[in-house]
């Protein structure tokens, strides 16, 4: 089996059965559909049981959080490659499956391009660089609805439970600076409902407090400050190159060390 999809949900009815009927519409069959129900009230595993016949396998119970339902399928994948569709998301197209897997020569992280949808509505379209690297990850999260990993790498790397909001920022921190190969897959591959915890504004400084930890959780103090200070320098160069007045005045500057430094050799 190529896929695991794997869905975790908690009242979140409507957003459910967006999924469902995303995933019942792919052209692409290789895979298992693992859904990981938190004991929702609003009728959520009613939903889930009507559509059993569908299901790889589902469960609806409490449990600890986001992350802890998140790990709780990776236990249970059988697939070579693992997703996250959570409820809410769903795919671009129906045959956007099918255009992942066309390639044979997928990496450990293959990561997509996400639209993000709020109520039905594009509101932003995330692209991500083609070469993946440390300062990226450390300025900006990668959309994980839209990433497939390779199960066998990602049972050894779970979700960090105890960032509540924030683990799939350390996931790809902690598989990228264990050597793991990402590939960009230049395509858009999800629409990402921009309505959950994650996205919410009121979550921002809670989110920002977890990454915080989570970096100095991987790097010291002085490696975190130096990091920060470089990628600081390399925006600052990007602006000034963008802003015309700025980026001549720099190169007058730079013209004039230059023949300083001639002017001073022997």
């Amino acid at each position: 089996m190529l896929l695991s999809i794997i869905t975790i949900n908690y009242n979140n009815l409507e957003g459910l059965k967006k999924t469902l009927e995303s995933v019942l519409s792919q052209k692409f069959h290789d895979f298992e559909w693992i859904v990981i129900d938190g004991g929702s009230t609003d009728g959520s595993k009613e939903l889930l049981e009507s559509n059993n016949s569908y299901i790889s396998y589902w469960v609806s119970e409490q449990d600890c959080g986001i992350y802890h339902a998140m790990n709780k399928g990776i236990a249970l994948a059988k697939g070579e490659f693992c997703q996250f569709l959570n409820s809410g998301d769903y795919y671009i197209e129906a045959d956007t499956l099918t255009k992942v897997f066309a390639s044979t020569e997928l990496a450990d992280v293959n990561y997509g391009d996400q639209w993000c949808a709020s109520n039905g509505k594009v509101v932003e379209k995330r692209t991500y660089p083609d070469k993946m690297s440390l300062s990226y990850l450390l300025k900006a999260p990668l959309g994980h609805q839209a990433s497939f990993f390779r199960t066998s790498i990602i049972k050894e790397h779970l979700y960090r439970e105890k960032y509540t909001i924030s683990a799939d920022r350390a996931f790809f921190l902690e598989l990228y600076v264990h050597g793991h190969r990402f590939q960009h897959i230049k395509m858009p591959v999800v629409y990402f409902d921009t309505e959950g915890i994650g996205s919410n504004v009121k979550t921002l400084e809670e989110r920002r407090r977890q990454f915080h930890s989570i970096k100095r959780e991987f790097f010291s103090d002085q490696v975190v400050e130096d990091i920060e200070q470089l990628m600081t320098e390399a925006d600052n160069y990007q602006f000034v190159c963008r802003v015309a007045p700025l980026r001549w005045t720099y190169r007058l500057f730079r013209k004039i060390q230059q023949l300083r430094d001639k002017w001073k050799t022997p």
